[in-house]
């Protein structure tokens, strides 16, 4: 259980870093391709929305991951047998 605690635990971190990541890199890119080129920034607009829809997805993922294991963690310390 601790094993699988800390896969998913890391696969958090990894979700929530990388929704952190592509919101920052799709305002980055966005603001680059307006300043050097407004038709083009429009032509790629719809892809950067792809992008910062997962990136929402992946912040909603890593909050559902980290309420399910606040659950497992909770449950499990009270069905454990004290010696």
């Amino acid at each position: 259980m601790k094993i699988a605690a800390g896969c998913f635990g890391c696969l958090t971190l990894v979700c929530l870093i990388l929704a952190v990541v592509l919101t920052m890199g799709t305002g980055a890119i966005s603001a680059a391709l307006f300043a050097a080129d407004p038709t083009m920034a429009a032509d790629v607009a719809p892809l950067l929305g792809y992008v910062a829809y997962a990136a929402d997805g992946c912040c909603c993922l890593s909050a559902v991951i980290t309420i399910a294991l606040l659950a497992m963690g909770m449950s499990r310390g009270n069905n454990e047998a004290v010696e």
